[in-house]
């Protein structure tokens, strides 16, 4: 199997092993075993480390043989087979559990055993989330466990390793031993057993002793050894009272009893032990934890010196080595070694050249085998062949072995290369080998054709030879085609013209005479080229010009049709009665294009019939018939590039309290008489009038008929109402007089193809059934077309009248020669249109679109009481508005209350978790004034949260998109933002939040300065500071021997010595370099103990229920809504009218090429989740309406129903 991580055998993993030390891993900057090892760079001038830092410790690892399932001689694995060797370190007392599991897995049931195709384990890691998620135990910080799983496609053996801390850590034997520590122990003896006490002080090893023996008899119990009187005098001088709390951590008790003579006495009992847990079992029981702490006692009790133990009751037995057990256990106690190298090097700090880690093998290993290791590594990690090619490269010549020289020489003959071969290829395109990832193929085949075009016929294939180890380096089929000179697809004929897949037929014939007049001996090929994407374009012009050399004239675009006959948006169902009599109007008045007219004409025409049943108004055609109508909810056609409105509304819908209200709003909606007003109603402390609740209750009855369609409609698609858009965009408190001009969302005409588009008059406003055409406006970042169609004319308005190009025409125009239009009628002032909706939805950020209509439903409801500031308590404050306390402190300190709907995050430029986000928003800050510093908590959480993330930014003056990546956790546990839990008071909380912001602290300070040695303030650099005083003195090299040459022999002195420079320089560059890894180790640290902080805070676990999305810039896009259905366990995006099923990973995941980037987040709480959410309700109606779109009652307009229809003159 294929995974992207390189992997190793298993006495590759076995020594990893035997030098991973927990204890100094982050010191490391790695994970020996789980990571792969630094890839060796053999410049005898780069800097060199131990791969195994010195500190660590080399196991020597003891049996523990009551807690193991170890494999027997001679036994073969069954399918069912489970070993598990326990053991514990005899050096630094840590304990291992290794467990190699050989049950089937699906197909995979043929273990690796010597003998055949695959003789070792290969083990890859295998990250397990939820492991990593859950940390380590909390009584155990320290534990590691990690998982392998072997890469043989038919191997099913995992192992897991689990390494534990000692059960008695450094602070308890300086506690049990220390001499000083005994001696005031001794002093309060005396003092607390008076005349009773011991006349002589207990030795180090006496505690270790008598606490060895205790758990020894408490391991196999003897009646009347139990019990040990707290003054007994042993025990009083060598534990005292200090020792308590290891005594309780390991069981024992204590009392007070009475005793014959009536005095009360401090008494322990011994642990009271039960049965071993299994050896498989993954919790180990009291009485295992008693066998591991009497393992360390002996251990350490054997280490003191004879005379110093003389006494003790029982002569320290140290188990048999584990060794053998491992190997077996793993699989390699008996493999092909190489001649010369007996004893393995696990003991001693002798290592192996650092190529045999690369290959994930041991120094011993036989040629066989470490052909072996380097087939499975390429098989698993194929991006980094070339490095493991060179490992096996180097380590054949280094063992003089002449059958792996002659597998190299094969691999090589094959196209394999090394990096250093690559290296070569990249700077004879004249690319820095360092900055080949960021260099695209577009450059890279650039820099091939220019240098193709200037090199003589000799160096072309010297050139194609190096452009095929890139090639082959990058897994590119582009550049190895390019290399090949092979025409056989649709992207080598565009590559071989030099074209881009954009770029029309029209560009196709010039590009072929180019390409034959620089060399006539291409003629075949590049007519071959002109066929196939003739054939990929379906192009008959093409066709034509390969036929007989010319090419006819292009045809009208569906796009320009539409524009040509000025309409708008190509998107909706177009009345062709009206176009027919508007078509007439324009070839009259331009009677030379009326054959380009007529053309458009029938375009439009044909377009129309095609698409009929996709972009009509009649939504009675389903979007899909995959899901049965009362399982899946109904998708929201876009009435003009609202999707995020649609968002909001799908979302709202879901929110089953207040979907409930809404459907039966009438005994909830507020009066607006005087009197029903006089109370106090309060909404965003402001006062509301009586127009603000009819406007709200006109908005809550639109709503409502939204929802019974979406639980009714017969159909999978509704069409949310013009009026219902536009009172959702309209702030509450915005006048119905208030009016958006014309003018000010007037775009003009537009253009086509980089041309200004002119035109005739143009129809009336209503010519297309009293329809507005709008244009791509979207709320907050603009919407472009969800299906993607690039010649959608949505982004003209084409509702500005054009202008006579001859402005000096003043001749007096023709008399009409058919009688004027009926004129429009005029619409009423506060009647909505889409161009309006567009308008105010480009005027508002998203996230006041959502308070908008909160606000809207908050005026339109009756109040369920009165809250703070006499604000209206509601049901929307009720599930939305979290209760937030602001702390400023000056000179003193001052709480400030508010309500809050939403939180507003920013990820801040940079890739990060929510919980980081949310840290910054919650946080300790100053002000501008640099004096008050500012955080907040929440005192009252709402069972909804809406986090809003703020992803517009300037730079440089112009508006941008941060599009970075938000890591969204499933579950969001609310404990650190509270002022208290249930598990910790106010100021244990505020504790933590005070370590936190100083942790922080440290953070921002280590970041600027990493962003100052990154050179991250300076774009246009793609080198960190180091590198760059590294290139710099390499210039400056370059110029001095330059020089050299050219004043070679001319006596001239002037020339400088640059030599110590460039040594200061490099020295520099070093140091820079160590300071800036060193700073990036700090921070992982840091940002670790900061997330370690809160860990254990889940008191208030918040599910993730709906994230919004956008796709596009900070000029426009496209918005969806991704909602979690807690009774199906599935997420659905909804997408306007398009509802799917999608996989989580979809959500969760980070996309690196024009990413979809969250813009708002919803998570509702745990235990709430089934009250407060249902995605689908739908009941729908057993005979569908042809029609579901919600149209407004329009009443008679009898303005100009006399009016006689006249010639120009009036009638006599």
């Amino acid at each position: 199997m294929s995974s992207g991580l390189p992997g190793k055998t298993a006495p590759r993993l076995l020594q990893d092993l035997l030098t991973y030390d927990p204890r100094h891993e982050e010191r490391a900057g790695r994970n020996l075993l789980t990571t792969a090892p630094p890839h060796y760079n053999p410049d005898p001038a780069a800097p060199r480390s131990p791969a195994v830092p010195n500190r660590n410790c080399r196991h020597v690892f003891l049996n523990k043989s009551e807690q193991s399932k170890p494999p027997r001689h001679g036994e073969d694995a069954a399918h069912d087979t489970v070993y598990k060797v326990a053991a514990f370190c005899s050096k630094c007392l840590w304990h291992l559990d290794l467990t190699v599991d050989f049950r089937d897995n699906g197909n995979r049931s043929t273990p690796c055993r010597p003998g055949t195709d695959f003789a070792l384990h290969h083990f890859q890691y295998r990250p397990d989330p939820e492991e990593e998620a859950r940390g380590s135990p909390v009584d155990r910080p320290h534990e590691r466990n990690h998982s392998f799983s072997c890469s043989a496609p038919k191997c099913p053996v995992d192992v897991h390793i689990r390494l534990t801390p000692p059960r008695f850590d450094d602070q308890d034997i300086v506690l049990l031993t220390d001499r000083a520590v005994l001696r005031k122990r001794w002093e309060a003896a005396k003092q607390l057993g008076g005349d009773r006490a011991d006349a002589t002080m207990a030795r180090p090893v006496d505690a270790l002793d008598f606490l060895s023996t205790y758990l020894l008899d408490s391991l196999n119990p003897v009646k009347g050894k139990s019990r040990i009187p707290l003054m007994n005098r042993k025990f009083l001088r060598t534990f005292g009272k200090d020792c308590d709390s290891i005594l309780k951590r390991l069981g024992f008790t204590n009392t007070v009893e009475l005793e014959d003579d009536g005095s009360s006495a401090d008494v322990w009992y011994l642990p009271k032990v039960g049965p071993l847990a299994h050896p498989l079992d993954s919790v180990p029981s009291p009485t295992n934890i008693l066998y591991d702490a009497r393992y360390e006692l002996v251990t350490i009790i054997s280490r003191y010196p004879e005379h110093e133990r003389t006494g003790v009751r029982h002569d320290p037995t140290i188990p048999q080595p584990a060794m053998n057990d491992l190997e077996m256990a793993l699989g390699c106690l008996a493999y092909s070694k190489t001649q010369g190298r007996g004893a393995p090097r696990n003991a001693s700090y002798e290592e192996d050249h650092p190529y045999y880690a690369g290959l994930g093998a041991v120094g011993d290993f036989s040629d066989a085998l470490l052909m072996f290791a380097y087939s499975r590594q390429v098989a698993v990690d194929m991006d980094n062949t070339p490095y493991y090619f060179e490992c096996l490269q180097d380590l054949s010549i280094g063992r003089a072995s002449a059958e792996l020289q002659t597998k190299v020489a094969l691999l090589a003959s094959n196209g394999q290369t090394n990096r250093r071969e690559i290296a070569k290829a990249y700077r004879h395109f004249g690319i820095e080998p360092r900055h080949a990832n960021t260099i695209n193929e577009d450059h890279i085949i650039g820099s091939f054709r220019s240098r193709l075009s200037d090199e003589s016929h000799n160096m072309v294939e010297e050139t194609r030879k190096q452009l095929r180890i890139i090639g082959s380096a990058r897994n590119s089929q582009r550049i190895l085609d390019e290399a090949s000179d092979a025409i056989e697809t649709y992207e080598q004929a565009l590559s071989y013209l030099g074209m881009d897949i954009d770029q029309t037929d029209d560009f196709i014939p010039t590009m072929y005479t180019v390409k034959v007049g620089d060399n006539a001996g291409s003629v075949q090929t590049a007519r071959k080229a002109v066929k196939i994407i003739a054939e990929a374009r379906n192009s008959q012009r093409l066709r034509d010009f390969l036929a007989n050399g010319l090419m006819p004239s292009a045809e009208m675009e569906v796009g320009e049709a539409y524009a040509l006959l000025n309409i708008g948006n190509r998107t909706e169902k177009i009345d062709m009665e009206v176009l027919k009599n508007q078509l007439d109007l324009q070839a009259a008045d331009n009677p030379e294009s009326s054959a380009k007219y007529e053309q458009a004409f029938q375009l439009v025409q044909q377009d129309q019939a095609q698409n009929y049943n996709n972009y009509s108004n009649d939504t009675s055609a389903p979007y899909s018939t995959r899901h049965p109508l009362q399982t899946w909810p109904v998708g929201c056609k876009n009435i003009g590039n609202t999707c995020y409105l649609n968002s909001v509304l799908q979302f709202l819908f879901t929110v089953k309290p207040l979907r409930e209200m809404v459907l039966n709003c009438d005994t909830h909606l507020q009066e607006t008489t005087p009197e029903a007003l006089s109370a106090k109603k309060n909404v965003g402390r402001s006062k509301v009038t009586a127009e603000q609740v009819d406007k709200a209750r006109h908005f809550v009855l639109e709503l409502r008929k939204l929802f019974e369609h979406m639980i009714s409609a017969p159909t999978y698609t509704v069409k949310p109402e013009i009026n219902l858009a536009g009172l959702a965009l309209t702030k509450s408190d915005e006048p119905d007089s208030q009016q958006v001009s014309e003018e000010s969302i007037r775009l003009g005409l537009g253009e086509i193809g980089g041309i200004p588009v002119s035109g005739p008059a143009l129809p009336p406003q209503d010519a297309f059934v009293g329809k507005e055409l709008p244009t791509p406006a979207d709320s907050v970042m603009g919407d472009e077309d969800a299906n993607g169609d690039t010649d959608s004319m949505e982004a003209m308005d084409f509702s500005a009248p054009a202008t006579d190009l001859d402005t000096t025409n003043t001749t007096k125009p023709e008399p009409p020669s058919r009688p004027p239009p009926v004129p429009p009628r005029p619409q009423t002032s506060n009647e909505p249109t889409i161009k309006k909706i567009e308008f105010r939805a480009r005027q508002q950020d998203a996230s006041e679109i959502m308070q908008n209509i909160f606000d809207l439903l908050s005026c339109a409801v009756v109040g369920t009481g009165v809250m703070r500031d006499d604000e209206q308590r509601d049901l929307i404050k009720d599930l939305f508005f979290s209760d937030v306390t602001t702390v400023r402190k000056t000179q003193s300190i001052q709480r400030i209350p508010e309500l809050m709907d939403t939180f507003i995050v920013s990820p801040g430029l940079r890739d990060r978790p929510l919980y980081s986000c949310l840290d910054d928003d919650f946080g300790l800050d100053t002000e501008d004034d640099k004096a008050t510093a500012r955080y907040r908590y929440i005192d009252v959480a709402s069972p909804i949260q809406i986090i809003n993330v703020k992803r517009a930014i300037y730079e440089k003056g112009t508006s941008a998109k941060d599009e970075s990546h938000i890591k969204l956790d499933k579950v969001l546990y609310l404990d650190r933002y509270l002022n208290k839990t249930m598990s910790l008071s106010e100021d244990e909380l505020q504790q933590r939040r005070e370590k936190q912001w100083k942790l922080q602290a440290r953070l921002k300070l280590a970041g600027e300065r990493q962003k100052v040695l990154r050179l991250e303030e300076s774009p246009e650099m793609t080198m960190s500071l180091p590198e760059v005083v590294e290139e710099t003195a390499i210039m400056i090299d370059n110029i001095s021997e330059q020089q050299a040459t050219e004043q070679d022999g001319s006596g001239d002195s002037a020339i400088l010595d640059y030599h110590q420079l460039t040594a200061d320089m490099r020295t520099r560059a070093n140091e820079l370099q160590k300071e800036l890894k060193g700073i990036d180790g700090q921070m992982t640290m840091l940002e670790q103990e900061v997330d370690s902080i809160f860990e254990d805070c889940r008191d208030y676990p918040y599910r993730l229920h709906a994230v919004f999305m956008h796709r596009g810039s900070a000029g426009g896009g496209h918005y969806w809504i991704y909602i979690y259905d807690f009774q199906e366990n599935i997420w659905r995006k909804y997408n306007d009218e398009a509802v799917d099923e999608v996989d989580e990973d979809e959500i969760l995941r980070k996309e690196n090429n024009n990413p979809a980037t969250s813009t708002a987040i919803v998570y509702v709480r745990d235990d709430r989740v089934r009250d407060f959410t249902e995605a689908v309700c739908r009941k729908p109606s057993l005979e569908p309406s042809h029609d579901i779109e919600m149209r407004d009652v329009i009443a008679p307009d009898p303005e100009y129903k006399d009016f006689e229809i006249i010639d120009g003159v009036e009638q006599e």
